[in-house]
């Protein structure tokens, strides 16, 4: 008689592969700095874009025109052609004081100006100045 002899099942072979917990920790982490990018990136972005759309004087460039206001947080960029248009900017000189505004190498560069105004951080000396003539 004949014996019957069952082939032997091979084990299953391991394959050498990273824990999946550092994977985890690893897409977790990928995650937060993605997250944190997007979050900064909105932030500045929405800040630039509430200047650009309100009109702050911040913006303003030489050619553009700004409005007149009791309060100087009132006054913004407008277009010349509006009826609130009042100043025309001539020239913005950055990172001077105010007798530095008023010199001859400050708005005096710009004959046809008629007065400056001044966006300056609270508790410093020095800051942007807006050459203006009237409209």
């Amino acid at each position: 008689m004949s014996e019957q002899v069952t082939p032997a099942v091979p084990a299953a072979q391991e394959t050498a592969t990273e824990p999946s917990g550092a994977k985890t920790v690893a897409a977790g982490i990928g995650k937060k700095i993605l997250g944190y990018i997007v979050v900064a990136v909105v932030v500045l972005g929405g800040g630039l874009a509430y200047k650009y759309l309100s009109g702050s004087t911040d913006i303003a460039k030489a050619g553009d025109c700004i409005t007149d206001a009791a309060n100087a947080d009132d006054m913004k960029v407008v277009g010349c052609d509006s009826a609130e248009a009042k100043y025309k900017v001539l020239g913005v000189l950055e990172g001077v004081n105010a007798t530095q505004a008023e010199s001859a190498t400050g708005c005096g560069q710009w004959p046809d100006a008629t007065s400056w105004f001044s966006i300056i951080e609270q508790g410093k000396t020095t800051g942007k100045f807006l050459c203006l003539s009237d409209k």
